[in-house]
């Protein structure tokens, strides 16, 4: 079998693997309880608070839902702006092959070292060194197909 994807990441790509990766961690739980705590404390202390103590509040209740977020995008923003040219990945039997403009290179499959899957992004990190993050707009629905294929060629040749 083989998988074949020519991309260039987007800020959008960059902001799925960031988010994806916050919140499939506990940090998800403390922003969470965070956000509640704060919404429940906007509700018991709102009338009786001074508007220095409300603007704390609101900007608190809004770190986690809508700041972090919007920092987030503009990290992925810049980020973006450093990639010139398209990326080739293929996958098959033989191993993962790489092309970035000139530069060619093919990570056998007993040398791949590893491959983060989370909701709507999967990461292949085939050298500990480099990651490649593959979204569902890369993926075009092969996301469990080639999650299973690279799990199935990468531990068989080990």
């Amino acid at each position: 079998m083989k998988f074949d994807y020519k991309f260039k990441n987007t800020a959008g790509d960059y902001f799925w693997f960031y988010m994806t990766n916050i919140y499939s961690q506990w940090t998800a739980l403390v922003n969470i309880i965070f956000t509640v705590a704060m919404a429940f404390l906007i509700a018991n202390r709102w009338s009786d608070s001074h508007v220095f103590f409300k603007g704390i509040m609101v900007f608190a209740f809004c770190l986690f839902p809508v700041i972090q977020p919007i920092s987030i995008y503009l990290k992925s923003a810049r980020q973006v702006e450093g990639i010139t040219r398209e990326t080739e990945l293929s996958f098959d039997d033989t191993g993962m092959h790489i092309r970035v403009q000139d530069h060619n290179q093919l990570i056998k499959w007993k040398d791949y070292k590893t491959t983060v899957n989370r909701p709507f992004v999967l990461v292949p990190i085939p050298d500990g060194e480099h990651a490649y993050i593959l979204t569902e707009r890369i993926l075009k629905g092969q996301h469990r197909e080639l999650y299973e294929f690279i799990n199935g060629a990468s531990s068989g040749a080990k």
